[in-house]
């Protein structure tokens, strides 16, 4: 056996060894907070009538009823990790044209991601993507949209897609316990149904959140 291949042996057998005993932690937390969201366009198509299409601007409303909230779920062994986040973002569209009596994504504009993740000491970042899954309600040219539909029931569609950058720190409670707080940064692209038609919504959001969570 060369010099080279020994080396490489005896590297990848205490690579081996290091991560066998790599302590697996897992964690759990909840976040509420607010989103910012960029001007983006909107398309509206139904049938019949021209596209509307809009420079759309839109409220979070994070503090009003349902709120805008996030919860995560993390594997970590050593300093990597992976986690599941939820994250309840609401869309309300703030400049409404005519032809629109309301347009709205606030039972969820949720965003489901798988995420990988890295923590440097109190400092933790994460890369993510996955889906988005709607409740739209809105009302176009006087129809409106029946809230009870949807593949998932209830109103809800798996309706596009997401990536996600965050980054956070975590402030140590004792006993296991944190507060996180993060800032974070998500893209997605959803189609929607409008009555007899549907829409294109694109978003990018800036995110702010703070919330409590325990290690073990």
């Amino acid at each position: 056996m060369s010099l080279g291949a020994l080396a490489c042996s005896v590297a990848l057998m205490l690579t081996t060894a290091i991560m066998a005993h790599a302590e697996v932690r897992w964690s759990a937390a909840a976040y509420l907070g607010a989103a910012w969201n960029l001007p983006s366009p909107l398309i509206i198509r139904q049938p019949g009538f021209a596209d509307l299409r809009l420079r759309a601007r839109y409220d979070s409303r994070a503090f009003e009823l349902p709120l805008y909230y996030a919860l995560r779920l993390e594997r970590s062994t050593g300093r990597a990790g992976w986690a599941v986040s939820f994250i309840h973002h609401k869309l309300h569209l703030s400049d409404p044209p005519a032809e629109v009596g309301e347009f709205a994504i606030s039972h969820g504009f949720n965003l489901l991601l798988v995420e990988r993740t890295w923590r440097e000491g109190r400092v933790h970042r994460s890369l993510g993507a996955g889906v988005v899954i709607a409740h739209p309600e809105n009302t176009v040219r006087g129809r409106k949209l029946a809230e009870d539909g949807g593949r998932l029931g209830g109103g809800y569609y798996l309706a596009g897609f997401a990536a996600s950058a965050a980054v956070a720190r975590e402030i140590p409670l004792g006993g296991g316990w944190f507060a996180p707080l993060e800032g974070r940064v998500t893209a997605a692209w959803a189609r929607v149904p409008v009555a007899g038609g549907q829409a294109d919504v694109p978003n990018v959001a800036v995110h702010g959140l703070a919330g409590l969570g325990c290690r073990r």
